[in-house]
């Protein structure tokens, strides 16, 4: 699914979005004995409520934790020129690690060895010290030691308070031995249905005394529980209170069945009314999220009814998942209660005032612990106690959700707050990067090297984000009341040529996926209204559909997207934290892989000699092979008695969740003329695909058989591309766009790996090389060989034709400037630390008035 980004929360990855350049044009300020302020100015539709790090939410209170807080470490630049990242340190001094001089804290704390390994075998990737940052202090002034990161341990894993954010710790790479249990102690487990060795329940479950829906099991009645605040196997990592905030509340409104008059004329707010705007009729729905979560207990789950279980079962449906079974993703029950477990048992420990221990549960290697230590889980003592709540079930805190309740240790602090208008940030004076200067005014430079040198860093001086919607945004923004504003991708064509716009690409990758399936395709034909969308079983009209494509012009049409004809694109990467330009795509397997695909030739005597050559020479574009592949395509139709020769053809795309815009219409546009002018003199008749928008999960609609086409992307793990194809084959852990074309768990595919012919399942192939896979531990030419092959091989079936891989783009005032425009994924373009300004805070306001309040950025 694709959730709108908003730029005006402002943390790391919002800044990283674009600040750029100064104006060339204007004077810059003289000198001036006032001493000069830094404001910087954002936007969001709304504010976060709550940025306790031991609870918070979502991404709008993160972007304040972000600046109220620093990491143990932090990535910055190193080298600009050559795009090289550091690892820098914050609120750590250091970070080692003593595995082998401490293997007994392994045993001690219950770690899990690697299989095959003995004790005395294992010497590193499980017990890191790390020495604490003596100056860290909160902004009151107190030292900040070994204590303060004990108790708030202490308190995120507290079992009687169920936090939020536990997870990062008590499961996953990162996870603290002893954790879990601690967590548990003394409390109910709440286990996945799934998790049960028979796995899914074949019948409803029957309903007790009490109204809610049990099963049974070796004698024993569990009653059965769904949760919205807390992720169920259904949707994945994603919870409905995410789902639900993120634009998906759609998903969660079903067809009322009830008489509506027993609420007379107050209905309840759960129900809503909806008039048809053809005929008039009037019907009800059920917002499931709104109507049950209030009966959620204090660990976030809801007893499930008989008539909860209807409405997830017509949850399910919406979402596309016609599996009658398919409620069982929705369940859990309580399978124990955890035994009594002291603190000593979990591994986090002080060595003295300013060391800690951390011991995994699992190995993990240094570089990729460091990036879980980009975060630390510090809360204020007194205030976190003080906030406590011991009425409910659970003790709670209101710690981090007000100017009161706030402590800050970063490089800001929160100066002003006015719910649901603006909040304010200011220097935090107790903040160790600072010192200062004699007229009052706080300085800092980086303590490592940042192109040789040590520059300034948190130039700015106070930051201020506004509530405001997108249309006042950008008037705000030309009018040179904001520093940020992202354009719509209607408004985008305006500013194309902009010095200030700012691309970042995405790791996702918008494609066509098809359902192939003949059945599911004839009965599209005839109840859908499709008409001959039976061509798409056709592999040579797939893949002359592909090579019709003019990705090139196509994307001019889109929010600045770039084209690609691969799965993954340049920001995927196999060994970044020793090879930082080791990407994925750039390796002799990949690029042979795609240029297999395309039948590229190279070598002497051929029009390009070295592979490289070939590889930058593809498109995706070749229309004379397109239609030879037509030609083809219809003649085997044809003799198949599937297609009748000249007809017409027409498809519907689901192509978005919300309705379709004037973008989406050209760009379909587009595609209607790149695929009619391949199929000239093929024997088709003329073909239009038609967009369909306001859908609830294409993705899902798809494989389902309501639409033989979708339109959508796949992307994230940009450092692991080994996992990719976890997405394409494996239907358990990842909704597959494509179950409608194959079965990836049945086919079979034999590769040949370092002289051995090895045969599995696509799904087999697609875990090969993550957790306990095959091929998990090898090294990385073998793992780039699978995964180019299965790239390759999988391309050529033409299930999913790639279009252009996304970009986020965003225009910055010529009041602020990136460190660098070059963006490197490890530090962006430099991030907020080492923004600068080109006007201070008085002379943007002269150069503002100068232009009448009217600043031009096309």
């Amino acid at each position: 699914m694709k959730v709108k980004k908003l730029l005006s929360l402002i943390f790391v990855a919002v800044i990283a979005l674009g600040l750029a350049s100064c104006d060339k044009c204007a004077k810059k300020p003289g000198p001036s004995t006032v001493a000069p302020t830094y404001t910087y100015r954002g936007y969001s539709s709304a504010l976060g409520n709550n940025w306790n790090p031991h609870t918070w939410e979502t991404n709008a209170d993160q972007g304040i934790l972000s600046y109220l807080s620093k990491g143990f470490v932090d990535l910055s630049i190193k080298d600009s020129k050559k795009g090289e990242y550091q690892w820098v340190y914050e609120m750590a001094t250091d970070v080692k690690d003593v595995t082998a001089s401490h293997q007994s804290d392994l045993t001690k704390y219950g770690s899990q060895l690697p299989e095959g390994k003995t004790l005395e075998e294992v010497t590193d990737g499980y017990v890191y010290e790390i020495v604490l940052n003596p100056k860290a202090k909160w902004e009151n002034g107190d030292a900040i030691t070994a204590d303060d990161y004990i108790y708030s341990m202490q308190m995120l894993l507290n079992s009687k308070m169920k936090n939020y954010r536990a997870n990062l710790y008590v499961n996953g790479e990162s996870a603290l031995a002893g954790a879990l249990g601690y967590y548990n102690s003394e409390s109910p487990i709440y286990t996945d249905l799934l998790e049960r060795v028979p796995g899914y329940l074949q019948e409803d479950p029957t309903v007790n005394a009490a109204g809610q829906l049990v099963f049974s099991e070796g004698g024993q009645e569990y009653v059965l529980y769904t949760s919205f605040v807390n992720p169920v196997r259904f949707f994945g990592s994603d919870s409905v209170k995410d789902l639900y905030a993120g634009g998906y509340a759609s998903l969660f409104c079903v067809p009322f069945t009830g008489d509506v008059s027993q609420f007379g004329e107050n209905l309840p707010e759960w129900l809503k009314k909806v008039v048809s705007e053809e005929s008039g009729e009037v019907s009800y729905l059920t917002d499931v999220y709104k109507k049950y979560s209030s009966q959620a207990n204090a660990y976030g789950y809801i007893p499930v009814t008989a008539e909860l279980f209807a409405d997830l079962k017509a949850v399910a449906l919406n979402c596309g998942d016609t599996n009658p079974l398919a409620w069982n993703e929705f369940m859990v029950f309580i399978s124990g209660k955890g035994k009594k477990v002291e603190w000593d048992t979990v591994g986090l420990y002080k060595v003295d005032d300013y060391t800690i221990r951390y011991v995994l549960s699992t190995y993990e290697a240094r570089d990729y612990f460091l990036t879980s230590l980009t975060d630390t889980w510090l809360v204020y003592g007194p205030y976190y106690e003080k906030g406590f709540d011991t009425t409910g079930e659970l003790l709670t805190t209101n710690y981090g959700t007000s100017l009161d309740t706030t402590m800050s240790y970063g490089p800001y602090r929160l100066s002003v707050l006015q719910e649901g208008k603006q909040i304010v940030f200011v220097q935090n004076e107790n903040w160790y990067g600072y010192t200062k200067k004699e007229d009052g005014t706080l300085y800092s430079e980086t303590n490592f090297l940042v192109d040789g040198e040590h520059v300034q860093q948190y130039m700015t001086t106070k930051v201020v984000i506004d509530v405001m919607s997108d249309e006042a945004a950008r008037q705000a923004f030309l009018s040179g009341a904001l520093d940020e504003w992202a354009p719509s991708s209607s408004e985008l064509s305006d500013y194309t040529l902009s010095e200030k716009l700012y691309r970042v690409d995405e790791t996702y990758t918008m494609s066509f996926f098809f359902n192939t399936n003949l059945e599911a395709l004839k009965s599209m034909d005839s109840s859908k209204g499709n008409k001959n969308s039976v061509v798409l079983s056709n592999v040579d009209f797939r893949k002359a559909f592909s090579l019709a494509i003019d990705r090139a012009s196509w994307v001019l049409a889109t929010a600045g997207y770039k084209p690609t004809y691969s799965l993954m694109n340049d920001l995927y990467y196999y060994n970044i934290y020793e090879d930082p330009t080791s990407t994925y795509r750039s390796t002799e397997q990949a690029m042979q892989a795609i240029v297999n695909l395309y039948g590229v030739e190279y070598g002497e005597g051929k029009t390009y000699k070295t592979l490289e050559e070939a590889y930058k020479s593809i498109t995706g574009f070749n229309i004379s092979e397109a239609k030879e592949l037509m030609a083809r395509a219809c003649e085997q139709l044809v003799a198949d008695g599937l297609y009748k020769k000249g007809e017409n053809i027409v498809i519907n795309v689901a192509y978005a969740k919300g309705a379709i815009q004037s973008d989406d219409n050209k760009q379909i546009a587009l595609m209607n003329q790149y695929l009619n002018k391949a199929l000239e003199g093929s024997g088709f008749g003329q073909i239009t695909l038609q967009p369909v928008g306001n859908l609830n999960d294409r993705y899902k609609a798809v494989p389902a058989g309501e639409y033989a086409i979708g339109f959508g992307a796949w992307g994230g793990a940009a450092f692991y591309p080994f996992r990719n194809f976890q997405v394409y084959f494996d239907s358990e852990q990842y909704d597959v766009n494509e179950t409608g074309c194959w079965d990836p768990a049945t086919e079979k595919l034999t590769l040949t790996i370092n002289g051995e012919d090895v045969t599995m399942t696509y799904k087999d192939w697609g875990n090969s090389m993550v957790g306990t896979g095959k091929y998990a531990s090898a090294d990385f030419k073998t793992k780039l060989t699978i995964t180019a092959a299965l790239e390759e091989d999988f391309l050529g079936k033409y299930y999913r034709i790639p279009l252009a891989a996304t970009t986020t783009c965003s225009l910055l005032s010529y009041k602020v400037a990136y460190y660098t425009e070059d963006y490197n994924i490890m530090y962006d373009f430099g991030g907020f630390r080492l923004l600068k300004y080109e006007f201070s805070d008085a002379a943007w306001e002269s150069y503002v008035a100068k232009h009448g309040n009217n600043i031009s950025y096309k």
